[in-house]
C-alpha cells in the first residue's frame, strides 16, 4: 500500500490506471479488496477526532500547541547559531 501511495506521489503511476487495477467489470480484483477492507478497519480515536468534520476541537488544541512550540523554537534555533 505504501509503495502504491509512493507511486502516485512521485508520478510513477496514473490514477486512471492505478484505479484499473482495482476492479475489472464492475468487480474488485483482489488488491482492490484489499484496498477496502484496510479502510474499513477501525481507526484509532485520535484519527478519527482529526478526520471530524462537524467537531474541530481536537485540531484547534493541535494548532495551539503549535502555536505555543513554534516561539520556542525559534528562540532554540537563534541561540544555537548564536543571533
Amino acid at each position: 500500500m505504501l509503495r502504491i501511495a509512493g507511486s502516485l506521489v512521485t508520478n510513477q503511476v496514473r490514477a486512471h490506471n492505478l484505479m484499473r487495477m482495482f476492479g475489472r467489470e464492475g468487480h474488485l480484483t483482489p488488491l482492490g479488496q484489499a484496498f477496502t477492507a484496510r479502510g474499513r478497519m477501525t481507526k484509532p480515536p485520535h484519527l478519527r477526532a482529526v478526520a471530524d468534520p462537524m467537531d474541530d476541537t481536537f485540531r484547534r488544541q493541535m494548532s495551539n500547541q503549535l502555536t505555543v512550540q513554534e516561539p520556542r523554537h525559534n528562540l532554540a534555533r537563534n541561540l544555537c547559531r548564536g543571533k
